[in-house]
């Protein structure tokens, strides 16, 4: 396939949407659901508000935050604090309306969910557009708004998981049409609201088509904007770099990630469902404190590779949901809701790129809940341990061979290859390649 005929596919797979397509009425129906869901997401539970994370790490900044005591807020806001002042405007409506804590809990929670949905709704007429079934559009629907994951990023306090996971496929989406000022901002959005949101640099530079620079200063301009002032109000550097990087869990050390097997024994102790954890490890030494450095990092080298393989740009979310597994097996500290960007960015994938039903997405949803909520119930920390690495290391071999297998017959000169040339000119890679063998020689040295 030509690099022409390559850029007329992606330009079709991202055009508007014809208007025949769907029927207003239609788009109606799928944009009521949505919101029905979101609604009842955010209403129908009585969230532990006091108990959770946003009660011992948000609710004290952001209630200072709208009662106007900026300086308060900034002294004191998590390593997520951009967060809370993109959610602020709505949680203000609680607030003036002098409802409970709960409500300005749900209120700055409605447009993490509200996002999700709106993603959800772009991505029905894409489907309807490639003649897939209602009950696709269905499936979208539910993974997306009614995900069980969502529900227990909402419980445990962590809305703005979800927010960071739209934000990471949105900026991708953009850059994928060319959008270099929108992906710029958008990923510097997702890097403000939390710092994993950096995992999408290497995805959005391999999707953009050109500007790469230009996008590269938005984003870090956009975050720094948000997380200037919280590093500003704290007392030294010191802590000024602990507010924005979170810590890796000290000596927790839980069984659902891929180090689970390098840990040392260590004692019995109570499991967050009150009962004894037998086989319970800790971590080793030279991962302490070291495991989100490496998820950060771990980005670029394997985007640069898929770039250096000729990758095709509408591949540039498969990246992305491959870096998000990754990320949620390299985390010492995985939670429940810590599949979820991997999720939203399979989902998106599936849907906008490869114009099917996100059947992957459903079936990993599944596999989340049941090795995160179900069979600890059953299982010793060992088992629970191989059964979240079995599925992990087989959907990041899935997603690898994705990524980096090169289409019979693809010629050097693809789509991603101009992020190749870019580099070059700037000095990160060597000049000389060989252009005629059918893999091109791996960065020396980087």
């Amino acid at each position: 396939m030509s690099a022409r005929l390559r850029e007329t596919r992606i330009a079709a797979l991202f055009a508007p949407v014809p208007r025949r397509s769907l029927r207003p009425y239609e788009f109606a129906i799928i944009a009521s659901l949505a919101l029905a869901g979101v609604l009842w997401m955010t209403w129908s539970h009585t969230w532990q508000v006091t108990l959770n994370d946003y009660g011992s790490e948000a609710l004290g900044p952001l209630s200072a935050l709208l009662h106007a005591h900026v300086l308060a807020f900034l002294r004191g806001a998590p390593a997520y604090g951009p967060s809370l002042e993109l959610r602020a405007p709505f949680a203000l409506i609680a607030s003036l309306a002098h409802g409970t804590e709960l409500l300005v809990y749900r209120f700055s929670a409605l447009p993490c969910l509200l996002a999700l949905a709106a993603l959800a709704v772009w991505i029905a007429p894409q489907l309807r557009a490639a003649g897939r079934s209602w009950l696709s559009i269905a499936l979208t629907l539910v993974v997306c708004v009614l995900n069980p994951i969502t529900y227990y990023a909402m419980a445990l306090g962590h809305p703005e998981e979800v927010l960071g996971a739209v934000l990471c496929v949105a900026a991708v989406l953009a850059a994928l049409r060319g959008h270099s000022t929108w992906a710029g901002v958008l990923l510097g959005l997702a890097i403000a609201n939390k710092e994993w949101g950096v995992i999408a640099f290497g995805p959005v530079l391999v999707a953009l088509p050109g500007q790469r620079l230009r996008a590269t200063l938005i984003a870090g301009a956009v975050a720094t904007a948000f997380l200037g002032p919280i590093m500003l109000a704290a007392g030294s550097v010191r802590s000024a770099t602990a507010r924005v990087t979170v810590s890796d869990g000290g000596s927790y050390f839980y069984t659902q990630q891929l180090w689970w097997f390098f840990g040392a024994h260590g004692h019995w102790l109570p499991s967050m469902r009150g009962q004894l954890m037998p086989g319970y490890r800790v971590p080793p030494s030279w991962l302490q404190g070291r495991a989100h450095t490496l998820i950060a990092w771990i980005g670029l080298p394997l985007s640069l590779l898929a770039a250096r393989r000729r990758m095709p740009r509408e591949s540039a979310l498969a990246l992305l949901a491959l870096l998000m597994l990754l990320r949620c097996g390299l985390d010492p500290w995985d939670l429940v809701y810590y599949p979820l960007p991997f999720i939203v960015a399979l989902l998106s994938w599936e849907t906008v790129v490869k114009g099917r039903a996100p059947v992957a997405a459903a079936l990993a949803t599944i596999a989340a809940y049941a090795i995160f909520e179900r069979l600890p119930l059953y299982l010793s920390a060992n088992q629970e341990a191989l059964a979240f690495t079995i599925p992990c290391v087989l959907g990041l071999l899935a997603l690898s061979r994705t990524v980096y297998r090169r289409p019979a017959g693809e010629p050097q000169s693809t789509t991603s290859s101009s992020f190749v040339n870019w580099l070059r000119r700037r000095g990160s890679l060597p000049v000389t390649t060989v252009r005629s063998s059918i893999r091109t020689p791996s960065v020396s040295g980087r």
